[in-house]
């Protein structure tokens, strides 16, 4: 039993592996062990624990706030098992394990190592990043709603943390695979919104190869798929949730602020989208909107794939 559980455990770091190479955050720290250094820090059996793992860590200068540095730190939890049905009581050990990692890993020579490499910014933000995922195909997939009132009454070192089930993952490997086939030959980026927060002109980027933490479990993510050759972008919004009316409405108002100077194509990928079925909303959207460009332009589509493959 204890085999089993070391592999589906290495399935499951790999996974994460993979789809962090999908992301953008190459080559990180994996399989980091350090000493505790606090005596409050406890294992099972209530005794004080001695080492700490994390499973990777990764950091990049945000592009959505100046100066800022995110400091990654990854737990992945995996299991051939069906997520609990009441998942608070295994979801707060396993943020537990991440917190003190965390604590103990800011105070470790590795940490102070890394640090010393880093240049040009003036915050920190600490976030934790908690990938609990099931290969079990009667699972259920949407973990986060379940878990999102647990109460986590535990001090630590962090600033933020972002939680992934196999929803989230499934939906952005999902997105950023479509995007590949869709474009085979052109640049892919993830687009960088103005936030307010990131007006300095000497470091601004509207777009670049790594994700943003904060888009990991986000709802609609943006991709600009440029050709290099004619100079032509397109716009990517990849939706979650299935096609619904609404949602097209305020993804295609959206579109037109984003891509107000583009020359391309704006394409809205729902999770689910029949053109027999959903046709005629499309065009009846459609004539909502007076620019002719947002008609002649806009392409609303579906993706397919399954975060599975990330094992391979």
């Amino acid at each position: 039993m204890g085999e089993d559980s070391k592999l589906i455990g290495e399935y499951g770091e790999k996974s994460v592996e993979n789809f962090l190479n999908l992301i953008g955050w190459l080559e990180p720290l994996k399989a980091i062990g350090f000493g505790c250094n606090s005596n409050e820090h406890l294992n099972r059996k209530g005794n004080q624990k001695k080492t700490h793992g994390l499973d990777f860590f990764y950091h990049y200068i945000s592009p959505l706030v100046d100066s800022v540095l995110h400091k990654i730190h990854i737990s992945s939890k995996y299991s051939d098992k069906a997520y609990p049905n009441s998942p608070n009581t295994k979801f707060i050990e396993h943020c537990e394990d991440l917190f003190t990692a965390m604590d103990c890993f800011e105070k470790s020579e590795r940490s102070k190592e890394i640090m010393r490499s880093i240049r040009n910014y003036s915050q920190i933000e600490n976030i934790g990043v908690l990938f609990w995922l099931s290969s079990n195909p009667d699972t259920y997939f949407d973990l986060i709603p379940k878990v999102a009132s647990s109460l986590i009454r535990f001090d630590s070192n962090y600033d933020k943390l972002f939680v992934v089930d196999n929803k989230r993952i499934d939906f952005i490997y999902r997105a950023i695979t479509f995007c590949q086939a869709s474009f085979p030959s052109k640049d892919l980026s993830f687009y960088y919104p103005d936030t307010g927060k990131n007006i300095n002109p000497l470091t601004k980027k509207n777009y670049g190869k790594v994700l943003p933490v904060e888009y990991i479990n986000t709802s609609i993510l943006p991709i600009r798929i440029e050709d290099t050759q004619s100079g032509v972008t397109n716009l990517i919004l990849l939706s979650i949730d299935p096609f619904e009316k609404e949602d097209l409405k305020r993804l295609i108002d959206l579109s037109q602020r984003l891509s107000n100077s583009w020359t391309g194509k704006v394409v809205i990928a729902f999770k689910t989208y029949n053109e027999v079925r959903n046709g005629a909303d499309v065009r009846l959207v459609k004539s909502l909107f007076e620019s002719r460009k947002t008609k002649e332009d806009l392409i609303i589509t579906s993706y397919d794939n399954s975060f599975i493959k990330l094992q391979e």
